[in-house]
């Protein structure tokens, strides 16, 4: 993955990131295969900020 556009998919848009924004947590859904350095450098490039930390989580989508 090259482009730090393919690795941000879009942020995250609930009660809870909205609340996380005043402590300068930041939340977005980004691509499958993506590696936590790679997230960083991909924020670090497209918003110009410097990542302090990086958490995952991988959560399985139901279909309905």
């Amino acid at each position: 993955m090259k482009d730090p556009r393919d690795v941000i998919i879009e942020p995250v848009v609930s009660e809870k990131s909205y609340s996380l924004l005043e402590d300068n947590v930041y939340t977005f859904v980004v691509h499958k295969s993506a590696t936590k350095p790679e997230i960083r450098d991909a924020v670090e490039t497209v918003f110009d900020v410097t990542v302090s930390k990086v958490n995952t989580l991988k959560q399985q989508v139901q279909l309905l």
